[in-house]
Protein backbone atom coordinates (compact mmCIF):
# COMPACT_ATOMS: atom_id res chain seq x y z
CA UNK A 1 0.00 0.00 0.00
CA UNK A 2 0.93 3.13 -0.94
CA UNK A 3 2.33 5.61 1.92
CA UNK A 4 0.03 8.53 2.73
CA UNK A 5 0.83 12.21 2.10
CA UNK A 6 -2.44 13.51 3.70
CA UNK A 7 -1.23 15.38 6.59
CA UNK A 8 1.05 17.41 4.20
CA UNK A 9 -1.38 17.51 1.52
CA UNK A 10 -4.19 19.40 3.77
CA UNK A 11 -1.50 22.08 4.80
CA UNK A 12 -0.61 22.57 1.39
CA UNK A 13 -3.68 22.83 -0.04
CA UNK A 14 -5.13 25.05 3.11
CA UNK A 15 -2.26 27.36 2.55
CA UNK A 16 -2.46 27.43 -1.51
CA UNK A 17 -6.24 28.39 -1.12
CA UNK A 18 -5.75 31.31 1.24
CA UNK A 19 -7.42 29.56 4.28
CA UNK A 20 -6.82 29.21 7.99
CA UNK A 21 -7.65 26.12 9.59
CA UNK A 22 -10.60 27.25 11.00
CA UNK A 23 -12.15 28.78 7.58
CA UNK A 24 -11.89 24.54 6.80
CA UNK A 25 -12.69 23.41 10.37
CA UNK A 26 -16.42 25.64 10.05
CA UNK A 27 -16.67 25.00 6.57
CA UNK A 28 -16.71 20.72 6.87
CA UNK A 29 -18.60 21.42 10.15
CA UNK A 30 -15.24 19.85 12.60
CA UNK A 31 -13.58 21.08 15.21
CA UNK A 32 -10.41 23.30 14.22
CA UNK A 33 -8.18 20.64 16.39
CA UNK A 34 -9.50 17.37 14.96
CA UNK A 35 -8.59 19.97 11.40
CA UNK A 36 -5.44 20.65 12.92
CA UNK A 37 -4.43 17.00 14.20
CA UNK A 38 -5.05 16.06 10.49
CA UNK A 39 -2.43 18.91 9.29
CA UNK A 40 -0.24 17.42 12.21
CA UNK A 41 -0.56 13.92 11.12
CA UNK A 42 -1.67 12.92 14.38
CA UNK A 43 -4.87 11.60 13.48
CA UNK A 44 -6.15 10.61 9.74
CA UNK A 45 -9.57 11.75 9.32
CA UNK A 46 -12.57 9.29 9.15
CA UNK A 47 -13.53 8.11 4.97
CA UNK A 48 -16.38 10.24 5.00
CA UNK A 49 -14.33 13.38 6.16
CA UNK A 50 -11.48 12.80 3.90
CA UNK A 51 -14.21 12.91 0.97
CA UNK A 52 -15.64 15.79 1.95
CA UNK A 53 -12.01 17.49 2.27
CA UNK A 54 -11.41 16.16 -1.41
CA UNK A 55 -14.57 17.27 -2.55
CA UNK A 56 -14.03 20.78 -1.37
CA UNK A 57 -10.30 21.31 -2.60
CA UNK A 58 -12.24 19.87 -6.30
CA UNK A 59 -9.24 16.92 -5.88
CA UNK A 60 -10.00 13.41 -6.38
CA UNK A 61 -10.22 11.41 -2.50
CA UNK A 62 -6.50 9.52 -4.17
CA UNK A 63 -4.72 12.53 -4.86
CA UNK A 64 -5.49 14.01 -1.41
CA UNK A 65 -4.22 11.16 0.55
CA UNK A 66 -1.22 9.83 -2.07
CA UNK A 67 0.19 13.05 -4.24
CA UNK A 68 3.07 14.38 -3.05
CA UNK A 69 2.17 18.14 -3.59
CA UNK A 70 -1.48 18.49 -4.99
CA UNK A 71 -1.72 21.97 -5.00
CA UNK A 72 2.07 22.93 -6.34
CA UNK A 73 1.09 20.61 -9.82
CA UNK A 74 -1.29 23.66 -10.48
CA UNK A 75 0.31 26.38 -9.29
CA UNK A 76 4.00 25.79 -10.32
CA UNK A 77 2.59 24.48 -14.19
CA UNK A 78 3.50 27.52 -16.67
CA UNK A 79 2.60 25.68 -19.08
CA UNK A 80 -0.86 25.63 -20.67
CA UNK A 81 -1.88 22.30 -19.30
CA UNK A 82 -5.00 22.86 -17.68
CA UNK A 83 -8.33 23.05 -20.26
CA UNK A 84 -11.63 24.50 -19.46
CA UNK A 85 -14.86 23.27 -21.27
CA UNK A 86 -16.75 25.60 -22.62
CA UNK A 87 -20.77 25.47 -23.02
CA UNK A 88 -20.38 24.64 -26.64
CA UNK A 89 -17.43 22.05 -26.03
CA UNK A 90 -14.44 23.65 -27.13
CA UNK A 91 -11.82 24.07 -24.57
CA UNK A 92 -9.56 26.95 -23.63
CA UNK A 93 -6.10 26.13 -22.14
CA UNK A 94 -5.08 27.91 -19.27
CA UNK A 95 -1.73 28.29 -17.64
CA UNK A 96 -1.21 27.61 -13.33
CA UNK A 97 -1.74 31.14 -12.44
CA UNK A 98 -4.70 31.17 -15.07
CA UNK A 99 -5.70 27.79 -12.98
CA UNK A 100 -5.23 29.03 -9.57
CA UNK A 101 -7.08 32.19 -10.29
CA UNK A 102 -9.92 29.95 -11.78
CA UNK A 103 -9.86 27.81 -8.35
CA UNK A 104 -9.56 31.06 -6.20
CA UNK A 105 -12.98 32.37 -7.73
CA UNK A 106 -14.86 28.95 -7.68
CA UNK A 107 -13.91 28.80 -3.76
CA UNK A 108 -15.74 32.51 -3.44
CA UNK A 109 -19.76 32.27 -2.86
CA UNK A 110 -22.26 33.09 -5.53
CA UNK A 111 -22.43 37.06 -4.34
CA UNK A 112 -18.85 37.35 -4.44
CA UNK A 113 -18.29 35.85 -7.66
CA UNK A 114 -20.85 37.87 -9.28
CA UNK A 115 -19.19 40.89 -8.08
CA UNK A 116 -15.69 39.25 -9.61
CA UNK A 117 -17.82 38.75 -13.00
CA UNK A 118 -19.31 42.29 -13.02
CA UNK A 119 -15.97 43.72 -12.74
CA UNK A 120 -14.37 41.45 -15.54
CA UNK A 121 -17.20 42.49 -17.72
CA UNK A 122 -16.62 46.54 -16.68
CA UNK A 123 -12.47 46.39 -17.04
CA UNK A 124 -13.14 44.22 -20.18
CA UNK A 125 -15.25 47.26 -21.66
CA UNK A 126 -13.31 50.14 -20.00
CA UNK A 127 -10.26 47.94 -22.11
CA UNK A 128 -12.29 48.33 -25.69
CA UNK A 129 -13.03 52.03 -25.25
CA UNK A 130 -9.30 52.45 -24.72
CA UNK A 131 -8.93 50.45 -27.99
Amino acid sequence: MSEFHIAENLKRLRTFHGYRQQDISEKLNISRQAYSNYERGTRLPDLETASKLARFYNIPLDRLAHAKDPAGIIAESDSHLHLALTPVGSTIRMNGPDAKMFLSYKQLSEPLQKEVRAFVKFKKTQQELED
